[in-house]
């Protein structure tokens, strides 16, 4: 599977990003954002994530990363547009064919990889229950679609 990377992330970028939001993201992620800083996802039958609770399966769409030229691709666009929705130490990384979003939890005790089916795609999603978990950390996701 191929990811078309943005590739411009660079430390102070990160930083600043942490601090806006007050997250500590992983370092595995970190490192992604700043050799990679995100990408488009090749859409093709490999590209199919199962979301095990459910039975369910998400392609992904775009990998977000910052500055990278294009708002609906920065993950800052997605945190300010969202942030009274997320949990504290969450940050959007990604998004899917269907519009759900891929959450990353920084810390605590449920840290890991997340689809948010925030348009309530699923037939399981209500207002009661919408987040499923993918993995536990970025590098096991992106393994995942790789």
């Amino acid at each position: 599977m191929t990811i078309r990377y943005f590739r411009n992330g660079n430390i102070t970028n990160i930083k600043d990003f942490e601090k806006k939001y007050s997250v500590n993201i992983p370092e595995d992620y970190r490192e992604f954002l700043e050799k990679q800083n995100g990408g488009i996802v090749e859409k093709n039958d490999q590209n199919v994530i199962p979301v095990e609770d459910i039975s369910e399966e998400i392609t992904i769409d775009v990998l977000f990363g910052l500055n990278t030229g294009s708002a609906a691709s920065n993950v800052d666009t997605w945190m300010d547009k969202l942030k009274d929705d997320l949990l504290d130490g969450a940050v959007i990384i990604g998004d899917d064919i269907m519009q759900g979003l891929i959450v990353m939890i920084c810390e605590g005790e449920f840290s890991g990889i997340y689809y948010w089916d925030d348009a309530y795609n699923f037939e399981e999603s209500d207002d009661n229950e919408n987040t499923y978990w993918i993995a536990d950390d970025f590098k096991s996701f992106i393994k995942k679609i790789n």
